[in-house]
């Protein structure tokens, strides 16, 4: 939520349930005071009166904003390149700003920074504990890969979901006269290439998403074989269990091994009765967001120590 001098709103931190009390605690940054943070909830003889009758607690930090620092951050927005707002929380210097990007900086780095770009890379805001500081990591990411690979009806109905779903959709498949404009209006690109091929130079991290959906050998195992190289955090391929386990065994031959097999999901998608094209990209978009949200849970805690 961000309050200009002049009085002006853009954004909100709860929907409208604590906003009064969090433009009254901005006017006064915007006054010369110093940052601060303020936690309501339900336990707060306020509760009622900053509008959490419901329950629950929300701490809110407020700050100036640093001119330099947005500036910098707009910047890589425009130019789609991740980069991460920090701020400190705690100590004597909380409310101090800085912007962090992916690559680590001509001037060296620090643990923060390092700190900061673990959160990046998994396009995760929250909070980090570094050295005993606590500081704010927000994430601002470009939208994560999805390749769907195989120019068929389910292929058109996941690049919608894809799309719904905050993805940046391609999709790839050899066989041009089936990858039209007509039949993927809302795939981001098209590319006319072997699966295999495109993902060996195609930009990959631990944020996308690879779904084969050509269940055909040719295709499926060297994309597979790529596709398992890499960081991506969803792979899924599409077969009946009887194709499924032949493509087992010859990823096997060509010297896949087990624990590498057990990050690809096959049959693709949670098994929920899918039947339509438009069915099975549901449960695929469905099976994609639970992965997410698990590994975000492994990877690290809502408060990060470093």
């Amino acid at each position: 939520m961000a309050v200009s001098e002049a009085g002006d709103v853009a954004g909100s931190v709860t929907g409208g349930c604590v906003e009064p009390a969090v433009y009254q605690s901005a006017e006064e940054v915007l006054a010369g005071g110093p940052p601060r943070s303020a936690t309501f909830g339900i336990v707060d003889d306020e509760a009622f009166e900053v509008g959490l009758p419901c329950g629950g607690e929300v701490e809110i930090f407020v700050e100036p904003m640093d001119p330099g620092v947005i500036a910098r951050i707009a910047e890589a927005v425009e130019a789609e390149r991740p980069i991460a707002y920090v701020t400190r929380l705690t100590g004597p210097d909380a409310g101090r700003p800085r912007a962090v990007g992916r690559d680590p900086d001509a001037g060296g780095d620090d643990p923060v920074a390092e700190a900061a770009r673990r959160m990046l890379a998994l396009g995760e805001t929250g909070v980090v504990e570094v050295d005993g500081a606590e500081h704010l990591v927000t994430s601002l990411a470009p939208r994560p890969a999805m390749y769907v690979f195989g120019a068929i009806d389910h292929a058109s109905a996941l690049a919608t979901v894809g799309r719904f779903l905050g993805y940046r959709v391609t999709v790839c498949d050899p066989r041009g006269i089936f990858l039209t404009r007509e039949r993927f209006p809302d795939a981001d690109e098209l590319v006319r290439e072997w699966p295999h091929e495109f993902l060996a130079s195609a930009p990959v991290d631990e944020r996308t998403a690879i779904c084969v959906l050509t269940h055909d050998e040719k295709f499926d195992v060297p994309a597979l074989k790529v596709a398992l190289g890499g960081p991506a955090r969803y792979i899924g391929a599409m077969g009946s269990r009887r194709t499924t386990e032949r493509r087992r065994a010859r990823l096997l031959e060509e010297g896949i091994t087990e624990e590498q097999l057990a990050r690809v999901h096959a049959p693709i998608g949670l098994s929920i009765g899918s039947r339509t094209p438009e069915e099975v990209a549901v449960a695929i978009g469905a099976q994609i967001v639970q992965v997410a949200n698990l590994s975000r849970r492994e990877d690290r805690a809502p408060r990060a120590r470093v």
